[in-house]
């Protein structure tokens, strides 16, 4: 929220001065510190499968991705974008989040003969 005000508050004190203010969030991205913790878990394939289905296009995100969002920002194509939070998330805080005891997969699971 701070990071919010703080945006909106520049871009409207500063556009006077052909300054613009934006934020970029970003979500999972492939990145050292994230890698470290996917590596930590024993079953690393399921948690970086776990991780991208949390993402509605079906991936973690690639570092270039959010390089792409800043380059485009500070770009003359955008000179009219000012006081954004720019998400870049493959949609993950778009998703509205289940408890897993809702999620259709959990329950066939729940469901599913035990063999």
């Amino acid at each position: 929220a701070g990071v919010h005000g703080l945006t909106l508050g520049l871009a409207v004190d500063l556009g006077p001065d052909g300054i613009r203010c934006n934020t970029v969030c970003p979500g999972w991205i492939d990145t050292e510190l994230n890698r470290a913790y996917v590596e930590m878990h024993p079953d690393r394939s399921l948690i970086e499968r776990e991780l991208g289905q949390l993402h509605p296009v079906g991936r973690i995100g690639a570092p270039k991705e959010i390089a792409n969002a800043v380059l485009w920002l500070a770009s003359d194509e955008s000179s009219f974008v000012s006081g954004e939070m720019i998400s870049v998330d493959g949609a993950r805080t778009k998703k509205i989040s289940l408890p897993a005891i809702l999620d259709e997969e959990y329950r066939a699971k729940l469901t599913k003969p035990q063999s």
